[in-house]
């Protein structure tokens, strides 16, 4: 991976993922879990065909009650085999396991802030299996 001049990540190469269910050729599936504040047990898939907004407008696909969060703060957009996360310019930024980040490819368990909310990516196998065990 490699830096473009705003800073943003652009892939370099495609590393081909590990079979763990044993049934090649069918594509992970991902999911955000609300881990805090009033929607804590949430559970929302994130699609393969088009990218997740994530904010503080009723109009995202995941609306966040946090008024440290952005209307429009952050969007996760499946890019081959891998699921990137944006901000979207917000004012307060987002973390992801309490780092910074403008752009970043998610891994399984990744923690994501967003304001005062924290968020857990979650990869699944195509039989819906967790693909590591989360600490």
């Amino acid at each position: 991976m490699k830096n473009n001049d705003k800073g943003d990540f652009q892939p370099t190469h495609v590393m081909p993922r590990p079979k763990e269910s044993g049934k090649p050729g069918r594509p992970l599936k991902a999911y955000l879990a609300i881990l805090t504040g009033e929607k804590a047990g949430s559970q929302y898939l994130i699609p393969r065909d088009s990218g997740t907004v994530i904010g503080r407008s009723s109009d995202c696909d995941i609306h966040v009650e946090d008024k440290d969060s952005s209307r429009q703060h952050a969007v996760i957009q499946p890019i081959g085999e891998e699921y990137y996360l944006r901000d979207m310019d917000s004012t307060n930024g987002t973390l992801i396991n309490g780092r910074p980040v403008e752009k970043r490819i998610l891994r399984h368990g990744d923690k994501i802030t967003i304001g005062k909310q924290v968020l857990q990516f979650i990869l699944l196998d195509p039989d819906g299996e967790p693909q590591a065990n989360l600490t």
